[in-house]
């Protein structure tokens, strides 16, 4: 009776594990309505066999004055396929992209990247991520929906998803990880917008949903050795991010003034 008992629980966890794969399915399964063709959007996908001017324009910015006085922009360069960025030493520094056209609408958005931390630094920050920025009619009015793999100083590192409107952060996840290989996806849909990661070509884990306000967003990049909270720097270390294989799976609309 105790063996049949058990086979019956072993059968109930099963199918409750199969119905909970589903949902899993069925809540990562994103349908953009009046997508752009694909032969339009490719234009757009990048794999980083070359720095494409046309796309993108270097960006980098501080959190403030103690940062600034003391600030050089990481290096970037393109390496076999991918896009490498390496900060500097014995300062702040940060490298990203920012693309020159804008989405408008739902889309749908990834890139593959991969960080390995450097052990035992502790007078740094360690962080790679890609972003969405909608757009507001000032910047400080600006929305930012971010996906990161981060370590700061001595803590755990993590995948860590913020919505940031100007600096006030008003809503923030955290998936703790070690070292990264795989891709961040960011997709909007009507008033939400949701952020994703998966290590290799694993399943999509989303990490956050967060409103959006629905205006043109902006697509970036970034590598930096420090974080809006840090005030002083040793960065005796140099940190090291790649970026590869850029795509817009789906978009609604991209605005493209700035081509």
């Amino acid at each position: 009776m105790k063996e049949i008992d058990a086979r019956i629980r072993l059968a109930f966890l099963a199918v409750s594990l199969i119905f909970l794969g589903a949902c899993i399915a069925q809540q990562l399964s994103f349908d953009i309505q009046n997508s752009l063709p694909q032969s339009r959007l490719a234009y757009y996908n990048d794999p980083f066999d070359r720095l494409r001017e046309d796309l993108w324009e270097k960006s980098g910015f501080v959190y403030s004055e103690d940062q600034l006085q003391n600030y050089e922009s990481a290096d970037m360069k393109i390496e076999k396929g991918h896009l490498i960025i390496e900060t500097q030493v014995g300062t702040f520094s940060k490298g990203g992209l920012v693309a020159k056209y804008e989405l408008k609408g739902d889309f749908d958005i990834q890139i593959d990247c991969a960080m390995t931390f450097v052990r035992g630094a502790t007078d740094l920050d360690q962080v790679i991520g890609f972003a969405a920025i909608e757009r507001g009619k000032r910047p400080q009015w600006n929305r930012m929906m971010a996906i990161t793999i981060l370590k700061a100083g001595q803590e755990r590192s993590g995948i860590f998803a913020s919505y940031r409107h100007g600096r006030t952060i008003l809503g923030k996840s955290w998936h703790p990880t070690g070292d990264f290989k795989g891709s961040l996806r960011i997709v909007r849909i009507g008033d939400k917008v949701s952020t994703l990661y998966r290590r290799g070509n694993g399943r999509w884990i989303r990490t956050n949903t967060f409103p959006s306000s629905g205006n043109n967003a902006q697509v970036g990049l970034v590598l930096q050795n420090f974080t809006m909270k840090r005030k002083s720097i040793g960065a005796q270390a140099v940190v090291v991010g790649e970026f590869d294989n850029f795509r817009i799976n789906a978009a609604q609309g991209i605005i493209e003034e700035e081509i």
